[in-house]
């Protein structure tokens, strides 16, 4: 369990005190089977960008996209009971895969915003490596895909995007290797998308989108 998790203080019947001193409030932001998830956990994986797929196709609403990923994660860890230990080389790099992407001063002013050491953040990574493997491990098969797949990606995707960069598209041929790769990845995304809504529709997931609104006082 997160060190958000543990902190959970229910926004609901929850009275200020007179203090002039701003006081952070948690919410529960969902509950998958029984077990939550808080406005703080979503806030720290929108913070380091932990899902930084879903939040950029969110269309302006970054932290309903985050909220979402952390529970496709949760319902996926459950299903597959994927509990086991993470190597810890891999730990680390994702830890500065993080760091490194933020920048040196912005992941220490991160940690401090939320009050949080490195230690803290270990376990949202640790999860975030359990839900890879455990996709990873559900479609380790390659998803062969046909010529005509391969040419219509090309012709409907790679020639208009190139052209949109002012860049002229080269031969098929050329990159075909490439295209393929692109359709396969493509082809595995849908597959594992629908087995994720598959999973839900058997999970037990409540959602308080009211919560998300909160935002954390800076201290």
């Amino acid at each position: 369990m997160t060190k958000a998790s543990r902190f959970i203080v229910t926004a609901l019947g929850l009275a200020w005190s007179g203090l002039a001193v701003a006081q952070t409030v948690d919410c529960l932001a969902a509950v998958v089977n029984g077990q939550a998830l808080t406005l703080a956990d979503v806030q720290i994986a929108e913070e380091f960008r932990l899902f930084p797929r879903a939040a950029e196709g969110a269309e302006g609403d970054a932290r309903s996209a985050v909220l979402e990923a952390l529970i496709d994660q949760r319902v996926v860890l459950e299903v597959t009971r994927e509990t086991g230990p993470v190597d810890p080389a891999r730990l680390e790099a994702a830890l500065g895969g993080v760091r490194a992407a933020m920048g040196e001063a912005a992941f220490r002013a991160a940690l401090d915003k939320f009050g949080l050491t490195e230690a803290d953040l270990r376990p949202y990574l640790e999860d975030r490596i359990r839900f890879d493997r455990a996709v990873a491990v559900r479609f380790a098969v390659r998803n062969p895909v046909s010529a005509a797949e391969i040419e219509s990606y090309y012709r409907d995707v790679y020639v208009p995007g190139q052209r949109g960069q002012g860049l002229e598209p080269k031969p098929l041929e050329e990159v075909l290797l490439q295209i393929e790769g692109r359709v396969e990845e493509s082809v595995r995304a849908e597959k594992v998308a629908e087995w994720i809504r598959n999973l839900r529709r058997q999970a037990d997931v409540r959602v308080n989108r009211d919560c998300l609104g909160r935002r954390k006082e800076e201290p």
